[in-house]
């Protein structure tokens, strides 16, 4: 039916939509001329179709109709089905559903409460109703405030009913009466005790599904707490004067107290609290937090009063360095009385200006001495409509800083879009801005670079590198991860607003077809890193990261000399690293800061992890400062399975001499013996002795590049249990070198496969051309037939032909997905061959391949060869069988295929084709 095929066809479509160039076919006009309907019999369909959930539709002029699933599958989820606009749409791509986290909210929940706000959460997300907890702290740290906030958090969370209740027993009132402590908690039975006239509920029942919060329980002497244990073992509760049956009750105890907790309760009790969090003193707590609670809590009374303020900076100064007795509560006090006083001397309209002479008198006469600064700082001013997260957030200088350059970055790329500025130099005004950005960062937060967070950060962000690097065969320069660690660290937990949404969607498609290699590995280490360190990753966090590494320098894994440093102190290799590298202008030198007291064994193991992470690498120089060489060379010599030249008394100009000869391209061991002539240094290399692992060389004439091209072709189709490298060599270098080629030492080889045969002695040759010109079988048994099966071997020669043509696929098609529509051809080809127990050869499957994806492509753009032109004569049940054979893919796609395609796909299977002749380039 009509309608059917319409739905088919926009479902099909969805699949190559394009925001920035809407195609007419999503169009209501265009879809009832295709199928034969009246425009407002489609309209009636497409519309209905809208209501029902399947398609959404874009109120542009135009309005465009797509089909929902097939958008979200190919894009993102929708959180509707109508939009104003296509930028609307793409806004919708951030538009994830708000889950409420109040702690997120919380000065220092990321900082001096991070640990205090997990065992909140670990205790309340316990399955069987979570754990009791005991809040301790000094006055005015907030314990209270956190029992009502994980309340509010349950609730959000749907962990209770939104009107559970939250009970606050105060155990100072009952220190000294037992009795009346039990029948407050616990409830009593009629005629309990004299007066008890009836039945009445204690505070336990009454938090019954809710959270039951006792204060000062350090005020219950030892009978006081052992009342608390037949509910912390059974979960069940005994009225005064009641003893035959116990009552269950489910609420959440916490408990809270000012006092050290093991010198004030029992063992026993202690023992069934699992989780005890300790509050720190506003004392213990940085200035960044001090600052921010002044200013939450003066935001807050400006709400109150309904007008603005402005804060002087030297009242601001003096609250945050004020010694405060009774902690953030006092705090709070201190600044309601503040804007209390401001208030009753200026009760006009317009904003009050807080000062020094507002505060009471108990605070000034604790305020530490003035310092000069302040006044040449401005006043902070809160406007009634101010966001406090914007308050916040703009008093953060590093955040303000990473705000700024990525507006800076959306401007230049926005520019470029409007066609008013060329893509290299944005680029480059992008990259420098991005550099200037981390220089900062560093520069400027100096007292915080030796910090734990930032260490865990940057440790957990190389792990994901070397990891991630091996996957996708890339090599970058480890200097730059002390730089994005530091970004990590400091930049902003939420989007800024000013960054719009659809400006940084269009970026980030825009870098993903710019950068396909670095593209997907930026996401999966951004997507690794937010699920260890707890972050929430932005758009612009990914469009920075690739932009700096592409700054930085990405290469293929190929067969280089890698360099690195290892100097005992927290950053002198690092130092001499990035001088040289500046010097070098290339990311020559990684670099390793040793402690004072590390001893030669762990210099080996961390040589021996690096040489494991860069196992595709031709050789490895080591500049140390100082230590045993021979201990070093004990240590690890057995295992090491790359070449490695270790050079003793590292210094800055050591590193460059060394730069200098591996970007020139010499070998390390010419490197080793002209350095003893240069420089005053002791050295020694280290060869692989044995278990060398194997390896295929593939080079070719033409250059790197082709012999890259066919090393990522061989490493897609051998199997990675074979545990065969594949690795890249410049075919001047084997053909002048031979044997003594460093990659020799470094691997056993099992052949070399490329374009021309350089000749090195009793190595196998396999020319590209006899490999995919139908009779790479029999050259492959070979190599593989002692390491795997016949079949394996046959499987091995497929994917070959197939990796081969994805990869021409990938060139010449641009909107397809390129794995299904290799699926399709490869659907096809088994549907042609089998009913005749047909084969057909290598070379006419890679012309297959890739002239049908175009064909597929065609059909789609509606642009597809009507009339045949060719010589070839094709009888019917030859097109009847290749019909039947696309079948497939005319139902998958919802087109038909016309006789004259037909007729040169049969050519194609039976004629001469120029496929090799044209593939030499590869």
């Amino acid at each position: 039916m009509p309608k059917d095929d319409l739905l088919t066809f926009l479902t099909n479509q969805t699949d190559f939509f394009n925001p920035r160039d809407v195609s007419e076919v999503f169009t209501a006009s265009y879809l009832a001329q295709r199928f034969g309907m009246q425009r407002n019999t489609a309209s009636h369909y497409l519309n209905q179709w809208v209501a029902q959930g399947l398609l959404i539709k874009i109120n542009t002029r135009p309005v465009y109709f797509l089909h929902k699933a097939s958008f979200e599958q190919q894009f993102y989820p929708l959180t509707c089905s109508e939009y104003a606009s296509i930028d609307a749409l793409l806004d919708d791509a951030q538009a994830e559903p708000e889950t409420v986290d109040h702690f997120s909210l919380l000065i220092g929940h990321n900082g001096s409460l991070k640990k205090a706000v997990e065992q909140l959460k670990t205790a309340l997300l316990y399955p069987g109703g979570g754990l009791p907890l005991l809040i301790s702290g000094d006055s005015g740290t907030g314990k209270s405030y956190m029992a009502q906030l994980l309340h509010q958090y349950a609730i959000a969370q749907g962990i209770i009913d939104a009107d559970a209740p939250f009970v606050t027993f105060n155990c100072a009132q009952y220190a000294h009466n037992p009795e009346l402590l039990a029948s407050n908690l616990f409830g009593y039975v009629r005629g309990a005790f004299t007066g008890a006239e009836a039945d009445k509920t204690g505070a336990f029942e009454a938090a019954d599904g809710g959270m039951l919060f006792l204060d000062e329980v350090h005020r219950l002497d030892a009978e006081g707490q052992e009342k608390l244990f037949t509910w912390l073992d059974r979960g069940e509760i005994y009225r005064v004067g009641e003893t035959a049956n116990g009552r269950p009750v489910s609420a959440r105890l916490i408990f809270a107290t000012t006092e050290e907790i093991h010198s004030t309760f029992l063992t026993t009790f202690l023992r069934r609290i699992p989780i005890q969090v300790a509050l720190p003193t506003i004392a213990e707590r940085n200035l960044k937090e001090r600052e921010a609670l002044i200013l939450q809590f003066f935001w807050s009374e400006a709400q109150k009063v309904g007008r603005g303020l402005r804060i002087t900076p030297r009242l601001l100064g003096a609250l945050m360095y004020c010694v405060y007795r009774g902690n953030v509560g006092e705090l709070k006090n201190v600044v309601r009385y503040s804007v209390a006083c401001a208030f009753a001397h200026n009760p006009q309209q317009g904003p009050l200006r807080v000062t020094l002479h507002h505060l009471p008198d108990s605070v000034l006469t604790r305020l530490p001495q003035s310092e000069d600064e302040a006044a040449s700082q401005q006043d902070v001013i809160l406007e009634q409509g101010t966001s406090l997260h914007w308050l916040l957030d703009s008093r953060d200088e590093n955040r303000v800083l990473i705000h700024d350059v990525q507006l800076r970055v959306l401007a230049l790329f926005e520019k470029y879009r409007q066609g008013a500025a060329a893509w290299s130099d944005v680029e480059s005004l992008m990259s420098q801005d991005i550099e200037n950005l981390f220089d900062r960062l560093i520069f400027d937060n100096r007292s915080q670079n030796g910090s734990q967070t930032l260490q865990w950060i940057t440790s957990q962000l190389r792990d994901e590198f070397y990891r991630l690097e091996r996957h996708y065969s890339l090599q970058f320069n480890g200097n730059g991860i002390y730089a994005i660690g530091h970004y990590l660290l400091y930049r902003p937990a939420l989007a800024p607003r000013q960054l719009k949404a659809g400006l940084c969607q269009q970026f980030d498609d825009f870098l993903q077809q710019k950068y396909p290699q670095l593209y997907p590995f930026c996401l999966e280490v951004l997507d690794c890193l937010s699920r260890k360190l707890d972050l929430s990753i932005q758009p612009m966090d990914a469009s920075l990261l690739i932009l700096w590494l592409h700054k930085m320098g990405v290469q293929r894994s190929a067969l280089v000399t890698r360099a690195v440093i290892l100097a005992h102190g927290y950053a002198t290799a690092s130092s001499i690293a990035s001088v040289a590298n500046r010097l070098l202008k290339q990311p020559v030198f990684e670099s390793f800061d040793m402690p004072l007291d590390v001893t030669p064994q762990e210099i080996a193991r961390e040589v021996s992890h690096y040489i494991e992470r860069n196992a595709l690498s031709s050789g490895l120089v080591i500049l140390v400062d100082m230590g045993s060489l021979s201990e070093i060379h004990h240590d690890f010599s057995g295992r090491v399975t790359t070449p490695v030249a270790i050079f003793n008394n590292v210094s800055t100009g050591m590193a460059l001499y060394v730069g200098e000869r591996l970007l020139q391209g010499d070998y390390l061991e010419n490197i080793a013996q002209d350095i003893g002539r240069d420089l005053p240094v002791e050295h020694q290399i280290i060869w692989p002795q044995r278990n060398k692992p194997r390896a295929i060389i593939t080079t070719c004439a033409t250059g790197m590049g082709a012999a890259s091209n066919l090393c990522h072709l061989l490493k897609a189709s051998i199997p990675a249990a074979l545990g065969i490298e594949v690795v890249a060599c410049e075919y001047d270098a084997l053909v002048q070198n031979k044997r003594r080629e460093p990659i020799f030492n470094r691997f056993e080889v099992l052949a070399l496969v490329g374009t021309v045969n350089p000749r090195v002695a009793d190595i196998p040759w396999v020319s590209l051309e006899s490999m995919i010109s139908g009779h790479g079988a029999a050259l492959l048994n070979p190599i593989f037939g002692a390491l795997t099966t016949p079949e394996g071997v046959a499987e091995i020669n497929n994917a070959i032909v197939k990796h081969f043509s994805l990869r021409r696929v990938i060139e010449s098609v641009t909107i397809l997905d390129t794995g299904k529509v290799i699926d399709q051809v490869e659907q096809f080809l088994m549907r042609y061959e089998h009913p005749g127990d047909l084969q057909i050869a290598n070379d006419k499957k890679v012309a297959l391949y890739i002239h049908i994806s175009c064909l597929i492509e065609r059909l789609i753009r509606q642009a597809s060869v009507e009339n045949y032109s060719g010589r070839g004569e094709c009888q019917r049940h030859h097109l009847d069988r290749l019909r039947e054979a696309f079948s497939v893919i005319e139902a998958s796609y919802s087109v038909k295929i016309p006789d004259s395609e037909l007729f040169y796909v049969h050519d194609i299977l039976h004629s001469e084709t120029e496929f090799l002749q044209y593939d030499q380039e590869f």
